[in-house]
């Protein structure tokens, strides 16, 4: 490992070290001392690679952002075919196997400061956007190799995004329950009714 490599590997030690002590003491007991004592290092290390924890939960957020993708991205880049890609990407978001990479204290404490925070929104916009395109790139991918027209990819995207989230929500308060599956199907069959041209 060059010289070069060393503040990278160390502000992601940091970032990984934080994430850990958010999901096991909340987003209150992350402080810097806490989190310096969770590497074995002084806090005063750690404003060396972040000037203050505002930075350190803006490049929380992009961690986060990294662990879902390898969550998700691998399995599409196998499938050659576009609609078994667009089935793949529904499948994994809606059975929640990418929310579950991120522990929900994590994110959610992230995504707390980030509506008293406009460079942590941002760090938000930024995940939703790196998803959205993701969305509309396989969307465009299957209605060009189905030959289907007059669906509109980034609507539909906001549409999946907007979805999943409140689902997940709604799974975190009230449980994996018979009722919540059965939900998550029927979505499942609506979105495939409207991206099949089926449903205006």
């Amino acid at each position: 490992m060059s010289r070069k490599d060393i503040p990278d590997r160390r502000r992601k030690e940091i970032m990984e070290s934080c994430y850990q002590v958010i999901a096991r003491k909340g987003l209150e007991g992350a402080t810097l001392k806490r989190i310096g004592r969770e590497m074995g290092v002084a806090p005063s290390l750690l404003i060396h690679y972040f000037k203050n924890k505002e930075e350190l939960m803006v490049a929380l957020v992009e961690y986060m952002v990294e662990k879902m993708e390898t969550t998700l991205l691998p399995g599409l880049e196998k499938l050659k075919n576009a609609k078994e890609r667009l089935s793949y990407y529904i499948d994994k978001t809606l059975n929640f196997d990418v929310a579950q990479t991120v522990d929900d204290k994590v994110f959610y404490g992230c995504f707390y400061l980030a509506l008293k925070d406009e460079r942590i929104r941002k760090s938000f916009q930024r995940m939703y956007n790196r998803d959205s395109d993701i969305v509309i790139r396989l969307i465009n991918d299957y209605v060009e190799e189905e030959g289907i027209t007059g669906i509109d990819p980034e609507q539909i995207a906001v549409q999946i995004t907007s979805y999943i989230e409140g689902f997940y929500i709604y799974r975190v308060v009230f449980g994996d329950t018979p009722k919540f599956q059965r939900a998550v199907r029927g979505l499942k069959q609506l979105l495939w009714y409207v991206l099949e041209g089926k449903v205006r």
